[in-house]
């Protein structure tokens, strides 16, 4: 069976864990894999950690060219202050933060029931739908029952139609078959790795945008209803609702990710803001009392100024590294199914 060409290196292209990836150019391999490991796939904590090592690095080089070098220290007292300042107004907003988070679980009883038993019924449907005994209660094994069915389906519809006469008709199911299932495959690998929770399942599907095999599945529909069996008619249904399924359960996981990635970023924050607090103001306090000569602090004050600079940006490091991927996460589930932007084609 041929393949589409295009279609199969984009995809191939997009995917860090293709065993081909980058084979064109391993400079710019290389660096795909590292954006990606820096937007979505790197401990948050140790793309912070990172950020600060650039940022300590960054100021000794500084010190050492003379660029930084305490000479007086009105100045480097001016951006403690700002720093104690700033990072005050980003712990309040992590309160914030904590307060939006907690005000979408503080509902109703009658919310509450409501989300339940909607929550419930989806489950119960994809059960019947898809013939399962009972249906995983986890992101990604639920996930991939559902890729897993939609597969099956789109087997199917290219079994009915290869018989047919028209070959218009089979070259349009052999087209939209072979993208599903080879992008299926794909995404149950992904799903397969151990360990792989609800950011796990989320990321395994975030290139994800069905809006065209849906399109290519009613213009079949449309064109050819007069020429297909039952059993074609049947599958193409299954897979337009397998699809629309796939995209409802992600948007849901996506909203529990989002819930539990705030939470646990509000917790870091706090843990890590009061100590770099404690460490600025008390470098603040130091300076303060030495006025402006240098005879007032320690000699070592010029090594430890880089130091106490970095520990004053950590509340910000750890800002930076959990919004660029929720910000990531929410930039690529921005489309659902029924709809596609330029960007999910490029």
């Amino acid at each position: 069976m041929e393949k589409d060409d295009s279609a199969r290196t984009r995809e191939e292209e997009e995917s860090p864990d293709n065993p081909t990836f980058g084979a064109r150019s391993r400079t710019v391999g290389r660096w795909d894999k590292a954006r990606q490991w820096v937007l979505l796939e790197g401990d948050r904590t140790v793309v912070a950690g990172g950020l600060l090592a650039i940022i300590l690095a960054a100021y000794t080089a500084l010190e050492l060219v003379g660029f930084t070098a305490v000479q007086e220290f009105n100045a480097l007292s001016t951006a403690f202050g700002a720093f104690v300042s700033g990072n005050v107004t980003l712990i309040t907003v992590v309160l914030s933060i904590n307060q939006l988070v907690l005000s979408q679980a503080l509902t109703s009883v009658g919310e509450i029931e409501d989300n339940i038993e909607g929550v419930s019924d989806f489950r119960e449907r994809v059960r019947q739908e898809t013939g399962q005994e009972v249906t995983p209660e986890e992101p990604a094994p639920f996930l991939e029952m559902l890729l897993r069915s939609t597969r099956e389906e789109a087997i199917r519809l290219h079994r009915a139609t290869v018989a047919t006469g028209n070959n218009d008709l089979r070259t349009d199911a052999k087209e939209v078959t072979e993208r599903l299932t080879d992008h299926i495959d794909h995404v149950v690998t992904l799903l397969d790795r151990p360990d792989t929770g609800v950011f796990g399942a989320l990321a395994s599907t975030l290139s994800t945008n069905y809006a065209r095999e849906l399109n290519a599945v009613r213009r079949i529909q449309v064109r050819y209803e007069s020429q297909l069996s039952e059993e074609g008619i049947e599958a193409l249904e299954n897979i337009t609702r397998r699809i629309k399924d796939v995209d409802i359960a992600r948007q849901y996981f996506k909203a529990m990710y989002i819930q539990e990635e705030l939470s646990y970023f509000s917790r870091l924050l706090l843990y890590v803001g009061v100590p770099a607090q404690f460490i600025t103001v008390a470098a603040l306090v130091a300076m303060s009392k030495s006025g402006s000569s240098l005879s007032g602090l320690p000699v070592t004050l010029p090594l430890l100024a880089p130091i106490v600079v970095t520990v004053a940006f950590t509340p910000l490091a750890m800002l930076f590294s959990f919004v660029l991927r929720v910000a990531t996460v929410a930039q690529n589930t921005i489309s659902p199914a029924q709809f596609t932007t330029p960007r999910d084609k490029s």
